[in-house]
């Protein structure tokens, strides 16, 4: 039952925006009352809370795989399989990018403190991960010259360029978007 809520809260949150999404309309499509809602969950911020914390829970869970998968890979396959994985979770989960990507959350973070924090948490723990593969191409000579610092953010910019232009309704993300990120990404960063 509690997945079903999490579900129906997640698709009116994107579809009628986070200031204009009600709960009863969340109950309704989730084939619940108001109130098992609120039996389940304090109010609307520990409702998205949840359905922030489970999205952002299976995208690490997927992203720690990729990174265990590429541990012995050049750095360039092992930033093609994260962003490749990433895309892959936007394709699956696209009502949450929504949520997680478009500023809303950040401008009503006095309604959704709870909410909030994680976005902040899900970007940081992104950047620290990609980061972390990033930095071994910089130990290793494979990113010469370049900061994982800064390359993390240029890296994930990219990949959320391909992500805004689905969520913008231009077109939709493929997997194989992330060839071009990494193409882009790593012929700039050698040059």
């Amino acid at each position: 039952m509690a997945s079903g809520m999490l579900l129906a809260a997640e698709e009116v949150f994107a579809e009628s925006g986070l200031a204009k999404a009600h709960v009863e309309d969340i109950a309704r499509r989730a084939g619940v009352s108001v109130g098992t809602l609120y039996n389940y969950y304090k109010d609307r911020d520990g409702l998205l809370a949840a359905v922030v914390s489970e999205r952002i829970g299976e995208l690490i869970q997927e992203l720690d795989a990729a990174v265990a998968r590429t541990l012995s890979a050049p750095i360039r396959s092992a930033m093609l399989e994260l962003g490749r994985a990433y895309l892959r979770f936007v394709i699956q989960r696209r009502t949450f990018m929504r949520i997680l990507v478009e500023g809303e959350l950040l401008q009503l973070k006095e309604s959704y403190p709870t909410s909030a924090a994680l976005k902040e948490q899900c970007w940081k723990g992104l950047i620290d991960l990609f980061g972390e593969v990033m930095g071994r191409g910089v130990a290793n000579g494979e990113l010469p010259g370049a900061t994982a610092e800064v390359d993390v953010w240029l890296f994930l910019g990219l990949l959320r360029g391909i992500i805004m232009r689905d969520l913008r309704g231009d077109t939709r993300c493929q997997e194989s978007d992330a060839e071009r990120a990494v193409k882009v990404f790593f012929d700039g960063a050698l040059a």
